[in-house]
């Protein structure tokens, strides 16, 4: 009787093109074979492992329903029971959500305080350029204030100045010229380094007391997406729905021309 189903089934695939076991065969391979590889949407509604599991059971149940579920070795129906089960248990995720939550709060900290940093360098050159051009403007009128008192001063007599004791108001001029052209340099000065404080702090050149804390929070953000990958790839069973499909695209391919030996 068993014989009798087999031979039935057999003239009914040879029987028909359109059915023919090996282009059936070799079809589910293949199809098998690109399904391993395949890779998911990020987007909203993409294309995802459920979408997944769905078409890889449309595809076997076509399969099985064509070649006969009576006629598949006890390796493919193995492998159908364990792709069944590896799509429907939840994967465990925990440790790894733990580890990207507890590197990304890191990350955020040490972002945070790099920016903080920033922003208080820039705010102080903004500062500084602001005061440096409100001395600017205070040397120039103290300038023009001395060449106008040094013009005035020319009418005064040579005698009256060499005996006199007391000091001339151009003398307060000059020495206030003085004072805002040493505060012009000073401000220039510490403006320059204020500006090369705040490139060491995006490119933390040798030497910066910033390189290393921006090298822990590139290795931190280098940890960071790592894991978020290795999470991708385990939610998405990656290295498991390449290795279940490549092993039931080898048993569907032990199957002879024509059909399959007796389970």
């Amino acid at each position: 009787m068993k014989n009798q189903s087999y031979h039935r089934h057999r003239t009914r695939i040879q029987g028909s093109p359109e059915l023919d076991f090996r282009q059936l065969r070799d079809r589910t391979v293949n199809a098998l074979n690109n399904l391993g590889r395949q890779k998911f949407s990020d987007e909203p509604g993409g294309y995802s492992l459920e979408s997944w599991a769905r078409g890889v059971g449309v595809l076997l149940d076509e399969f099985e329903e064509k070649a006969g579920k009576e006629n598949l070795s006890h390796e493919y129906h193995a492998g159908r029971q364990e792709l069944n089960r590896l799509v429907s248990e939840p994967v465990p995720l925990a440790s790894l959500d733990e580890g990207i939550s507890e590197l990304r709060a890191t990350v955020s900290a040490m972002e945070s305080m790099m920016a903080a940093e920033s922003g208080r360098v820039a705010a102080k050159i903004t500062e500084l350029k602001a005061e440096r051009a409100r001395r600017s403007s205070e040397l120039d009128a103290e300038k023009a204030h001395a060449a106008s008192a040094a013009n005035a001063q020319k009418t005064d007599s040579l005698f009256s100045r060499l005996l006199g004791r007391k000091r001339h108001p151009n003398d307060d001029r000059d020495s206030k010229v003085r004072e805002l052209e040493a505060r012009q340099s000073d401000l220039s000065a510490e403006l320059l380094a204020q500006q090369r404080l705040l490139k060491e702090i995006d490119y933390r050149p040798p030497g910066s007391p910033f390189a290393k804390a921006r090298e822990e929070l590139e290795a931190a953000q280098t940890r960071l997406e790592e894991l978020e990958n290795e999470r991708m790839e385990r939610a998405n069973l990656v290295n498991e729905r390449a290795r279940v499909t490549a092993s039931l695209a080898e048993a569907i391919s032990a199957i002879p021309h024509g059909g399959a030996g007796t389970v």
